[in-house]
């Protein structure tokens, strides 16, 4: 599944657990670094013989791992960064590229290195559907969706995120790309309050990206992918012109896949719009998951059409 092609992006997975025999663990190439993420302690089996494979196999210019094992809960616990394993210690940013467009990570981030590889086929999707219109990309991170909107030839790209450092990552990578910093419009505060203020000026957009995390909590404004995409969905088709298209994405493995497509149409209803399933898609092929691991499937992308 991971022909030619897929190995000569810059940022790709390389092991993806069980399905690739590997129970506990994943493997990022992120440049010249590799990324192990740890989430079950049968790793520990088997890490201090993997590393020197690791080694031997892609050459990389040093290797850092994620413990994921210890789940963090409460608001002010914190993950620890990535820790050095073996190789070179990395810069505070390692250029990667995708399809074409380049992005700043952080292999040693406690969290995500600021590029999520399983949306790559999302954001492939995204491209080619944006020319020509108003592109709103709501939790949208560093970016990477809106940078592939501003390619696509969209006349006008919007972001939203809690995160100030979000929006001065994305201008790096727009510059890193050789796109104008500032060809996005970067609004800092929660999505509820901003979608609510859009909806009372008027403000419409042909195009909107929903990716929000599972949990968050802004300002006292807590969103949970469980029980809040009806309201979610609600509040962005108050925002969507007619015949606008919507890009919803989950990530909550907990969340079932008809649990999700019901919440979606919830929330159209509760907007008074219709809304019509017009494409989908899923985990890309270095994503592998095996038939009966149905957690694994967690990722859900729908686009939806608006009346």
């Amino acid at each position: 599944q991971r022909g030619p092609a897929l190995m000569a992006q810059g940022a790709v997975r390389l092991i993806h657990a069980e399905a690739d025999g590997f129970p506990g663990i994943a493997v990022d190439r992120l440049g010249d670094y590799l990324l192990i993420y740890k989430y079950a302690r049968v790793a520990e089996s088997y890490l201090d013989a993997l590393v020197p494979l690791l080694e031997a196999e892609f050459k990389p210019a040093g290797i850092y791992m994620q413990d994921r094992i210890r789940s963090v809960t409460a608001a002010d616990d914190r993950r620890p960064p990535a820790f050095h394993l073996a190789g070179k210690a990395a810069p505070p940013e390692v250029e990667v590229h995708e399809d074409g467009l380049k992005f700043l990570v952080d292999v040693t981030a406690p969290v995500s290195p600021g590029l999520f590889l399983d949306l790559r086929e999302g954001r492939r999707m995204c491209e080619p559907l944006v020319k020509g219109r108003t592109v709103c990309n709501l939790f949208s991170f560093t970016g990477a969706f809106g940078m592939r909107a501003v390619r696509g030839g969209a006349t006008a790209v919007t972001h939203v995120d809690a995160a100030a450092r979000s929006h001065a990552r994305c201008r790096q990578n727009l510059t890193a790309s050789g796109m104008d910093p500032e060809a996005i419009e970067a609004i800092t505060g929660d999505v509820f309050t901003l979608l609510e203020k859009f909806r009372q000026r008027g403000r419409v957009f042909d195009f909107v990206v929903v990716d929000p995390p599972p949990f968050s909590n802004v300002k006292g404004s807590t969103f949970s992918a469980l029980k809040d995409w009806n309201q979610l969905m609600a509040a962005v088709a108050g925002i969507v012109s007619p015949g606008g298209q919507v890009l919803a994405i989950s990530n909550a493995v907990r969340l079932q896949e008809d649990e999700f497509f019901l919440a979606l149409g919830e929330g159209v209803n509760q907007a008074r719009r219709s809304a019509r399933l017009i494409g989908e898609c899923g985990l890309p092929p270095d994503f592998p998951v095996a038939p009966a691991f149905v957690e694994g499937r967690y990722l859900k992308i729908k686009l939806l059409q608006l009346d």
